[in-house]
């Protein structure tokens, strides 16, 4: 394991994350499907009717929500992640839903089946490594002819203003992730942390030791490098105009620091 995956993996042992309050079925089919999971499936054009009998890997799974929706719709689900308190925390959510999900304790560089996959879900993973476009290559491998990829990163654009509230935490708190959290819960969130969720939210949003951002384009030209056409993203854009350097700069003013991106392969 390299120092970065060391770092981060230390990090999500602690802050296992999302940590989402999935109490029922309605909030695992109804309020993950409106707040999340039709926003990432529209991307790739899934319905979740259509995710029944087809294998789903789930690379970095974190807590098991998404890998535990895919299940329930009548997914065949692999699941990835390197924090055995994350995976700890998915298969208990699986079991509590009696879902059958085969979750794995691995770095995606290292992961090795023999089955190639109708849909791979890549979100907020790969920006927490030291070589994204590495692992994209290995998901790339494991997708079968007219299958389904589906990635977000953050926008090296969007994300601008919130890498300057990162600095500013770091000028005030340093590299120590309790003196961050300490100084985060204190200054942006009035003292005490309502949650579970909202104290992982706010780790992994400000005091994860490693990220690194990208633009659409780069994407895109990863998928065209790996034989695989761009089919849709979230936010919804015309790829086309994302040619034009000035075009992506409105990602700056919009604020949108995260972006998913899907493809077919070839």
């Amino acid at each position: 394991m390299d120092k970065i995956a060391c770092s981060v993996n230390s990090f999500y042992e602690r802050y296992p994350y999302p940590s989402l309050p999935i109490r029922n079925e309605h909030d695992l089919a109804g309020k993950l499907h409106a707040n999340v999971m039709s926003k990432i499936l529209s991307t790739a054009g899934l319905k979740p009717a259509s995710l029944s009998g087809k294998d789903i890997l789930d690379a970095g799974c974190g807590t098991g929500e998404k890998s535990c929706y895919f299940a329930y719709h009548g997914a065949k689900v692999t699941s990835l992640d390197m924090s055995c308190s994350s995976i700890s925390k998915a298969k208990k959510l699986a079991q509590k839903f009696d879902l059958i999900v085969e979750f794995n304790r691995c770095d995606i560089i290292d992961f090795k089946t023999e089955i190639k996959f109708d849909h791979i879900f890549s979100l907020g993973v790969l920006h927490h490594t030291n070589d994204p476009y590495g692992r994209f290559r290995v998901l790339a491998d494991l997708c079968k002819p007219g299958g389904t990829i589906t990635i977000g990163l953050y926008n090296r654009y969007g994300r601008f203003l919130h890498r300057a509230k990162r600095m500013w935490i770091k000028l005030n708190a340093g590299e120590d992730i309790d003196r961050r959290m300490s100084f985060v819960e204190n200054s942006i969130y009035g003292g005490k942390f309502r949650n579970i969720h909202e104290q992982a939210y706010a780790a992994d949003k400000y005091a994860n030791p490693y990220e690194s951002y990208h633009s659409v384009i780069e994407v895109i030209d990863w998928f065209n490098k790996n034989e695989i056409s761009y089919i849709g993203s979230f936010p919804h854009t015309d790829i086309g105009i994302f040619r034009s350097f000035l075009t992506q700069l409105k990602w700056f003013k919009s604020r949108n620091g995260f972006f998913i991106l899907s493809g077919r392969k070839n």
